[in-house]
């Protein structure tokens, strides 16, 4: 019986993890020209480094929120991973059960490459404590280590919302009494928003989880950020 059940887990991984590998492969075995990468959303930033000025792709900007342990995260506490970024609230009685629900099934799909994680920020975290958001996440059985729920000071929630080109505000009017984006951003292992074009070379920038067409596009967009990511490590190894 325990044989049986390390082969499902075995199969399961494989239909899981397989694509991303295969991708991966495929990116090595094909000369530099033909590497597919994701464009920088954001304006270029000016920075002074020893003296000189340089320009740098835009970075999200700097944010101090809390987890459901409390504990602080902030930009830096991400870098090195590929995540997922999106707004919503617990309360919620319209479209986050469904954006979660999306998002989750975005994160059983890339389960086993640990530098990817979904992060979900609430709108209220007046009602959205810490100890709100860890129950919120045990009873729908989301991965604590994937996914991480933050909560903070609501105007630099919202200030944070600004700053990915996401909606974040209060709206008495709305269900619950609260709006959002229903798309999410893709952050690469620097801070920096990626994202691909579209066929008239237009920026997408975001991706709206609620649509089939581009959550598949954000899946296809992270299999690109991971093998992005693990031929610049390859590379970095040689040097």
């Amino acid at each position: 019986m325990a044989n049986k059940s390390l082969f499902n887990r075995a199969v399961l991984i494989s239909v899981l993890v397989l694509p991303a590998l295969l991708y991966l492969f495929f990116v090595y075995g094909q000369s530099e020209v033909f590497f597919q990468t994701l464009v920088y959303v954001g304006p270029e930033e000016v920075v002074e480094l020893d003296g000189e000025f340089d320009t740098v792709a835009y970075r999200i900007p700097n944010f101090e929120l809390y987890d459901v342990d409390s504990s602080v995260v902030n930009r830096a506490s991400l870098d090195s991973n590929i995540y997922v970024l999106s707004f919503f609230f617990a309360t919620c009685p319209t479209i986050c059960p469904a954006m979660n629900f999306h998002l989750n099934e975005i994160e059983k799909r890339f389960r086993g490459y640990d530098q990817f994680k979904l992060v979900s920020i609430t709108v209220d975290p007046i009602k959205d404590t810490p100890a709100k958001l860890n129950q919120y996440q045990q009873e729908r059985n989301y991965s604590t280590s994937k996914w991480t729920f933050l909560t903070g000071d609501q105007e630099a929630i919202y200030d944070l919302a600004k700053g990915v080109y996401l909606n974040a505000f209060e709206d008495q009017t709305a269900e619950g009494g609260f709006l959002h984006s229903t798309s999410a951003i893709l952050v690469d292992w620097d801070g920096h928003i990626r994202s691909r074009t579209d066929d008239l070379g237009n920026i997408v920038g975001s991706y709206d989880v609620l649509e089939v067409t581009q959550l598949n596009d954000l899946e296809d967009d992270i299999k690109v950020l991971i093998a992005e990511y693990e031929r610049d490590k390859h590379n970095a190894k040689d040097e």
